[in-house]
């Protein structure tokens, strides 16, 4: 009869610290989630324009991007900036034409967060989701030639007027904290033309915030550094 005093005690013991061990896991789980559940919003820039202009010395981008914490993993995603671009006298000579660009954009759009792991400090992100683009952009051509070997040579140009293109943006890519509320990212953009307005004239050689004009699917790269301003306090 003693024995069984002594194993029913200790069978009791055993189940209450598992019980608070396990309500304590339960306890630390939902903090984390409600800590990477917190709202707000972040505000950053995208490098991918001054990234491009090593690339292209033509065109000179810029955009400032920002994040809206949802609830769940769920986040809203918009971006603004514009693109100027001027052939250079050495390009202008070898492209046997000059153009010029000044535009701006806008994308709006939503993102799902696959990255759920309750970790101390761990607010990464991997981001698949979808934007809609819209850019407004005047471009034009003050001369041009076209080589002709048996009449000569047509020398024109075309006065600037105004176009504006609408497309479609699946994005991915990961998001890490680098330090307490600043945030790095990239992102890879398959871009997809949808309609195009008043472009019959002359194709625009580059579409701010889409790429290639005379191409109706584009690949982009982003990249992003971003300060997270949270509402209200944290958990």
């Amino acid at each position: 009869m003693k024995h069984l005093k002594i194993l029913s005690f200790i069978f009791i013991n055993l189940f209450l610290i598992s019980y608070q061990t396990s309500s304590g896991q339960q306890r630390e789980s939902t903090k984390l989630k409600e800590h990477r559940e917190q709202p707000g919003m972040t505000l950053g820039v995208n490098l991918e324009g001054p990234i491009g202009h090593f690339f292209d010395t033509d065109k000179s981008a810029f955009s400032v991007i920002s994040h809206f914490k949802l609830p769940s993993n769920w986040f809203i995603r918009a971006e603004a900036g514009f693109e100027n671009l001027t052939f250079s006298e050495e390009n202008q000579e070898e492209r046997n034409y000059h153009y010029q660009s000044n535009g701006s954009f806008l994308k709006l759009g939503i993102l799902y967060d696959f990255f759920d792991v309750d970790e101390p400090g761990n607010n990464d992100n991997i981001f698949v989701g979808i934007n809609y683009g819209f850019a407004l952009q005047e471009h034009g051509s003050k001369s041009f030639i076209i080589e002709n070997n048996y009449w000569d040579d047509y020398h024109g140009s075309l006065s600037k007027y105004v176009i504006n293109n609408h497309w479609i943006e699946f994005l991915a890519g990961p998001r890490t904290e680098l330090l307490k509320n600043l945030y790095m990212g990239w992102t890879l953009n398959l871009r997809v033309k949808i309609t195009e307005n008043n472009s019959r004239v002359l194709k625009p050689f580059s579409i701010p915030g889409y790429g290639k004009g005379d191409n109706n699917i584009t690949l982009g790269f982003s990249y992003s550094l971003e300060y997270f301003i949270p509402w209200g306090k944290t958990p």
